[in-house]
């Protein structure tokens, strides 16, 4: 099991290092999209959006801390999305800051800029029964979350809903997830004028997957997503009180 958690170490040391840099993604080729594509970007936006915020259902309890990086990543984008390179990893990464409080609630706040896209959003969780840390107990939590991206040639705005699932199993837990992505795009400054300042609106179940390892005080996770009929990863790390 140990040697385990050093693999997932590594996976992770590799996707925050990785999805960080990763692609030079290409969202200035936004100037240039087309109606038909406006779509298929707001899905992999909301996507990115969307996934990595939670790998445990266990509330920090009462004056509780958590802060991290949070990293994630799509291998390709969704069918007519032409505005990110075709077959080429492109994703983002976000700074993310949680703190308890009473009735099994957490707040939590994050913020991220990457390739010329600013990101800001914040959410609560709410812990679904009393918290326990006995050996394969499962804890429960419904998250909701809201986000905004900002970027010279649009602007989106995001919402989703989730269920969240995780089991105590010694050094590294895992986790389930479930929900949907509400996802608002509009163009702004772009190359054709009768597409600035169109508006289009999406919506999409998510799937999540992953592993999470606790550290003396802290953790790293690694799961996997799928929505909008595409694969994501992501991972995460960050100190934990």
């Amino acid at each position: 099991m140990l040697k385990f958690a050093k693999t997932l170490t590594l996976l992770c040391a590799v996707l925050l290092g990785g999805l960080s840099a990763a692609s030079a993604a290409g969202y200035d080729g936004f100037a240039a999209v087309t109606a038909s594509e406006l779509k298929p970007f707001a899905r992999d936006l909301g996507g990115l959006l969307g996934s990595g915020a939670n790998q445990t259902a266990r509330p920090l309890g009462f004056s509780g801390f958590d802060v991290g990086v949070r990293a994630v990543g799509q291998f390709n984008p969704s069918h007519g999305n032409g505005v990110l390179k075709k077959d080429n990893l492109f994703g983002l990464g976000l700074v993310q800051a949680e703190i308890g409080m009473p009735y099994r609630i957490d707040g939590f706040v994050r913020g991220g800029a990457y390739e010329g896209m600013a990101v800001a959003g914040g959410g609560l969780r709410y812990g679904l029964w009393n918290v326990s840390d006995a050996k394969y107990h499962i804890n429960a939590m419904l998250v909701a979350m809201g986000n905004m991206a900002a970027h010279r040639y649009f602007y989106a705005v995001h919402f989703n809903t989730s269920l969240v699932c995780s089991i105590n199993v010694p050094v590294v837990a895992p986790y389930i997830g479930a929900g949907m992505d509400f996802t608002r795009l509009e163009a702004q400054a772009i190359s054709d004028p009768a597409l600035s300042g169109k508006q289009v609106s999406v919506s999409e179940p998510r799937f999540t997957a992953g592993l999470r390892a606790k550290l003396n005080l802290g953790y790293i996770a690694a799961g996997f997503t799928y929505t909008h009929d595409r694969p994501l990863v992501n991972a995460s790390a960050g100190f934990r009180f």
